[in-house]
């Protein structure tokens, strides 16, 4: 993909991270069905305003500035909560489809509560005691293992790129998932190393980022010996897809993380001065 597109996305992407810090969980859930109007409603939300800050022009295309500490408070576990609750429901919706556009606001809002340092265990209750069923009905075991696992994943990835010092508890008693994802995290952490170490050799002209990010998930198992003896060892069509699903989470949590640097680089690099000019939104001030 070229570089105005990825741009693109990470000025797209940005639009999620504001939705985040300045509006509901149950908004979020407005914004996925507005976007793909097929999916299944939850319940009666207000509408929602995309609140876009323009930073700087370049050649190529806008930056956008990532939200600051002083565009909302922190956001409270049972709000986080809430948020991978509705996410989780909307990102296998849009996995069905092809789209993984909440898959990428799943793993902000894990890493939300990553940050405010909730140990996987205490996350995952928080989850699981969540009073909205944006789903409409009780989620059945597989489906909440599946949510756990996701989790693990983004928790294993932001624990495995050092995220935060220290690193955040994790602790889960499904042996078979936590080895899983323990080995599909080492594999895609391996690959990225690899790709870097191309890339400092191409002398830059193999970007390591672009290719990281842009790697699908048969192309992630064809690179590791390790995801390629993992992928043959799966006895069912239930454990490949578990498998391939972690895998993208992890690739996706690496993509997460750069889009979400790219725009506060450029907020940094502002023409505007200290304070990023940002439009005015009906209802907010």
């Amino acid at each position: 993909m070229a570089s105005l597109p990825k741009l693109l996305v990470a000025a797209s992407l940005l639009s999620w991270f504001s939705l985040i810090h300045s509006f509901s969980p149950t908004r979020l859930a407005q914004v996925s069905r507005s976007t793909h109007p097929r999916m299944t409603p939850h319940r009666r939300v207000f509408p929602v305003l995309s609140k876009l800050k323009p930073n700087k022009s370049t050649n190529r295309t806008v930056l956008y500035a990532a939200p600051t500490a002083n565009d909302s408070e922190s956001l409270a576990p049972e709000t986080i909560a809430e948020m991978i609750e509705v996410s989780f429901i909307q990102s296998c919706l849009q996995l069905a489809s092809g789209y993984i556009d909440v898959l990428k606001l799943f793993i902000v809002s894990v890493k939300a509560g990553y940050e405010a340092n909730l140990s996987f265990e205490v996350l995952s209750k928080l989850v699981e005691e969540c009073p909205v069923n944006s789903a409409g009905r009780d989620l059945a075991n597989e489906e909440k293992d599946l949510r756990s696992e996701w989790i693990l994943v983004v928790y294993e990835m932001l624990n495995g790129l050092k995220v935060s010092e220290p690193m955040v508890e994790v602790i889960n008693n499904n042996q078979c998932a936590k080895e899983r994802v323990h080995q599909v995290v080492l594999s895609v952490l391996a690959i990225k190393k690899e790709l870097e170490s191309e890339d400092e050799q191409s002398g830059g002209k193999q970007d390591a980022i672009v290719a990281i990010t842009s790697l699908s998930v048969d192309e992630a198992i064809r690179r590791s010996d390790l995801l390629t003896k993992l992928n043959d060892s799966c006895n069912t069509p239930i454990e490949q897809a578990l498998l391939k699903n972690d895998i993208r989470v992890a690739i996706l949590a690496i993509k997460v993380l750069e889009e979400e640097k790219l725009c506060s680089e450029g907020s940094s690099s502002s023409d505007f001065g200290g304070e990023v000019p940002r439009p005015p939104i009906p209802g907010t001030s």
